[in-house]
């Protein structure tokens, strides 16, 4: 047993156990005891190794995601200083504000994502979903008005959250599938057990199987979504807000047939 113990602490291999063959007196408890204590260390040190990777890929993404902006900023900055005709010069200045605006747009959905993972300042009210709907397709015409949006759904629908998340979660839905699709979109929400239910349907180019799985990674984007605005946060927020809210979200998709995002949120009372 102190052999192990060495060897553990040299080599930090909590997957080594305790081999006792002998009979169940005191060392044969202490050898079961010691073992039990390795299994529940192993089980700690691969969380923290885990979450360690998830942190260190969430920091490499960001980085990703910055470099392309600031970089174009400081090319540009650099186009500046040579004194370009008027017209260059205001090409120049556009293409730096469109940068400036994606790096806020960056920044505005990390915070987003921050706090949501924080899940601090979610209020428990209760939320009429059927208002909420239409407000939310109501401010999504406005901003694209040539778009077709369907709502239709039960009256008298309400769910126990925060109404600002909730109301954040489907202005991505929303967002997600105008940005993927380029006809009619279909929100319906139901009664469906002790839950209520949100679809946002598209009629797009659907997502293969194999991307399907990832939809809700974090910088995930699609090999064609490179066209797309956004950087691929998105439905990873409305996922951690719909948890947040003690909800699931999930999204169905056909090649050629489309996609549809459902969100299930418990029903008050």
């Amino acid at each position: 047993m102190t052999r192990t113990a060495k060897e553990i602490g040299e080599e930090r291999d909590f997957s080594r156990r305790v081999e006792y063959a002998g009979p169940q007196d005191e060392v044969g408890q202490l050898a079961s005891t010691f073992n039990a204590m390795l299994t529940r260390l192993q089980d700690a040190f691969q969380k923290v190794g885990h979450s360690s990777q998830i942190q260190r890929d969430f920091v490499a993404d960001v980085s990703h995601e910055l470099r392309t902006p600031l970089t174009t900023l400081r090319g540009n900055l650099g186009l500046l200083r040579r004194k370009p005709s008027d017209e260059e010069q205001t090409d120049i200045l556009n293409d730096m504000v469109d940068e400036s605006d994606r790096l806020i747009r960056l920044v505005n959905d990390l915070l987003l994502l921050a706090r949501a993972d924080a899940g601090r300042g979610l209020a428990k009210e209760s939320v009429d979903v059927s208002s909420l709907l239409e407000e939310v397709v109501r401010q999504t015409r406005l901003l694209d008005p040539q778009r077709t949006i369907q709502l239709e759904g039960a009256d008298q629908l309400h769910v126990m959250g925060d109404r600002d998340a909730l109301k954040q979660v489907l202005i991505i839905a929303l967002d997600n599938a105008l940005k993927h699709s380029s006809g009619a979109i279909e929100v319906t929400s139901k009664k469906l057990g002790r839950q209520v239910e949100i679809r946002v349907q598209d009629h797009g180019d659907g997502i293969p199987p194999e991307r399907l799985e990832h939809v809700f990674d974090r910088f995930y984007r699609g090999d064609d979504s490179a066209s797309i605005p956004g950087f691929g946060l998105g439905l990873s927020i409305a996922k951690t807000l719909t948890e947040r809210l003690g909800g699931e979200i999930q999204m169905q998709s056909e090649v050629g047939r489309g996609s549809t995002l459902i969100l299930r949120l418990p029903m008050v009372g």
